[in-house]
């Protein structure tokens, strides 16, 4: 719980019991004339003097502030924070207590921890989960050269780090088994679905854009009449997130659905497509067109795709799975040109039930679903408590890694049908190119 801003000054244990001895000792030397008892209380009062004058001291120049280097960075990576106190503190010149600043930070950046108080206090966070994490609270203590006063400044600012989903390496493999390559996909046919849109006018179908209306032909015919704006073999791609609140998904499986579909926006990118990713209920959550910047050197076009990527991520990171899949039929995001589709979705027995893939593909005629399902949580019932109970210099990551391991020896992907997709079903510690390349490894040559 982040204590609330402002400044606080009291007495330690140490300086309550200064004080009361103080006024015992000189009590008790008034009453029996103890001059021995009356010299010890003066010089108890004189610490608690030279305490309050140190605290009084420390107190002058301290002015704060915090900045991020990195305000967003992959999860499980670390961002930079520079914590500084401006001008020149009395408390880093004359020696007369000690400070540390405290940060009250969320469990996903690491937990309460403390820093030595000096001039410049940059350090690193950890970033563990997936989406805005604000840093809260952070307090400077001070304390006397005797340790008798406690001062306390509670600070708080809007500052925040977004762990952003980890992008993965994709083999040339994984990309030819599905159809990411280009070379792949430029051998294959549309085939006929909502949204088509053929090489001459056509009757308009639902899910077609109102822009794409052909008013001449609708004019000659008495019906609404749709034309063809660009080739219908385009290099255009769909990932649909399956962010329904059915699922109820741990964060562990969310976390790993959004960085593949991540992965897959960026080998998607560099092969040359253009990409959207929808969530269940046919909303947009964030689209990329081909790289600028490949092939060749354009210093122009990569900081253009530097810009879309970070947009992209961001969008990703925000992601929650709490859609409605009936509440929205995706007519503002219709298929269209699509040629490839990628769903992702979590594995409840019966995955991306009651969701409707084929009105996300169009004409694709490359149809891969993946579902995935927790692995830690498989572990942690099969495994024995003395494997719940590791110290943390023992396994620094809770033996997480030796858990992934562990697990992708002993499970791998099965392929199956789901009407017109492949599905392949995984586990949250398989990599997202073992999927790929499970969708297409049992098709006859």
């Amino acid at each position: 719980m982040n204590p609330a801003p402002g400044a606080r000054l009291r007495p330690t244990g140490r300086g309550i019991v200064v004080l009361v001895a103080c006024l015992l000792l000189w009590v008790l030397g008034d009453l029996t004339r103890v001059v021995p008892a009356r010299q010890v209380a003066a010089g108890l009062l004189l610490m608690l003097v030279i305490g309050a004058i140190s605290i009084a001291v420390c107190s002058i120049g301290l002015r704060p502030r915090r900045s991020l280097v990195d305000d967003a960075v992959p999860v499980g990576a670390v961002a930079r924070v520079q914590l500084e106190l401006l001008g020149t503190p009395w408390i880093t010149v004359v020696p007369l207590g000690r400070g540390v600043v405290r940060e009250h930070l969320p469990e996903a950046l690491g937990g309460q921890g403390d820093l030595p108080m000096d001039r410049a206090m940059p350090h690193v966070l950890r970033v563990a989960r997936r989406g805005a994490h604000p840093l809260g609270a952070y307090s400077l203590i001070v304390r006397d050269v005797f340790g008798l006063f406690h001062l306390r400044r509670t600070l708080n600012d809007s500052l925040q780090i977004t762990g952003l989903p980890v992008i993965a390496e994709m083999s040339p493999a994984a990309e030819r088994a599905t159809g990411i390559a280009r070379e792949d996909a430029l051998g294959t046919a549309a085939a006929p679905g909502v949204g088509e849109i053929g090489p001459i006018a056509r009757p308009y179908a639902s899910g077609d854009d109102i822009r794409r209306i052909h008013w001449r032909a609708s004019a000659r015919t008495g019906q609404l009449m749709t034309r063809e704006d660009e080739p219908a073999a385009g290099f255009s791609a769909v990932i649909v997130l399956d962010t329904s609140q059915r699922a109820h998904p741990s964060a562990e499986v969310e976390d790993r659905l959004v960085s593949h579909a991540a992965t897959l926006l960026e080998s998607l990118g560099l092969n040359g497509w253009d990409v959207r990713i929808l969530d269940a209920s046919g909303d947009e959550i964030t689209r990329s067109s081909r790289r600028r910047g490949i092939p060749g050197p354009s210093p122009l076009g990569s900081e253009a795709d530097a810009v879309e990527r970070r947009a992209s991520l961001l969008a990703l990171a925000d992601v929650a799975f709490d859609d409605d899949a009936s509440g929205g039929i995706g007519h503002d995001h219709a298929a269209g040109h699509t040629a490839l589709a990628i769903a992702l979705g979590p594995d409840t027995g019966e995955p991306f039930s009651g969701l409707e893939l084929d009105r996300f593909a169009g004409r694709a005629t490359r149809r891969t679903a993946i579902a995935v399902r927790s692995v830690l949580a498989e572990s942690e019932q099969s495994a024995p408590r003395r494997a719940r109970r590791l110290e943390p210099a023992d396994a620094p990551d809770g033996g997480r890694a030796e858990q992934l391991a562990a697990a992708r020896e002993q499970h791998t992907p099965t392929r199956s049908e789901l009407g017109a997709w492949t599905l392949v079903r995984g586990t949250t510690a398989d990599a997202l190119t073992d999927l790929l390349t499970a969708a297409r490894e049992e098709e006859p040559a």
